[in-house]
């Protein structure tokens, strides 16, 4: 299952360690990697592309305070809802 999250960031680099030091703790709760792509206009907005196993174990990782807490105090989130999604081959 793949969400594609829009976050409006305080500090790039500081959000970017934190993440990069919970890889391990996503892959056991069933993440199955996150693609970053960050925005050239405006170096704090991100978009994340995160794989996960299912709805379940996703809500079950973001869900928590701690984890809510976490993702306020580094700035703002927008879940990108998709109706459609494909991918060409080259």
């Amino acid at each position: 299952m793949k969400i594609i999250v829009k976050r409006n960031l305080k500090d790039y680099d500081s959000w970017k360690e934190m993440v990069s030091t919970g890889n391990e703790m996503r892959k056991e709760k069933g993440s199955k990697g996150i693609s970053v792509y960050r925005s050239a206009k405006d170096p704090n907005e991100v978009y994340l592309v995160l794989d996960w196993d299912d709805q379940k174990s996703y809500l079950d990782f973001f869900n928590p305070p701690d984890v809510q807490k976490a993702l306020a105090q580094t700035g703002t989130t927008d879940i990108i809802e998709v109706s459609e999604s494909f991918h060409l081959e080259a």
